[in-house]
């Protein structure tokens, strides 16, 4: 997947994100981490990238966007910049009787994304 790094010209990409905990409130229940990169993804899915190796998030995406290259489908249909990788963030917390837990949270952080 690409970065969002200014040089993509606008295609779908992973964009650097800080979650901070005490932002939104969440501080009085998570112990640790603080904050992280969870990170999001943006940018444009032009019909071109079907081809692109890894861009899109799954065979079907593969399949309706050979359909859009060759003008095949309502113009309706079009794909949307996703999340295709992510990963599992370890946390500290107090649970709802205030035992301390912690806890490998799946699909926290955005590694790469796609079409």
């Amino acid at each position: 997947g690409l970065e969002c790094d200014g040089t993509n010209g606008g295609l779908c990409c992973r964009q650097q994100f800080y979650i901070d905990f005490r932002l939104i409130g969440w501080n009085d229940w998570i112990i640790a981490p603080a904050g992280y990169y969870g990170n999001y993804c943006e940018g444009s899915c032009p019909a071109y990238m079907a081809g692109v190796p890894g861009s899109a998030s799954s065979f079907h995406t593969a399949v309706v966007n050979q359909y859009r290259m060759r003008g095949m489908s309502p113009g309706s249909v079009n794909s949307c910049c996703i999340p295709t990788k992510l990963s599992t963030m370890s946390m500290l917390y107090f649970d709802d009787e205030y035992n301390i837990v912690k806890r490998d949270v799946p699909n926290m952080i955005v590694e790469e994304c796609g079409c």
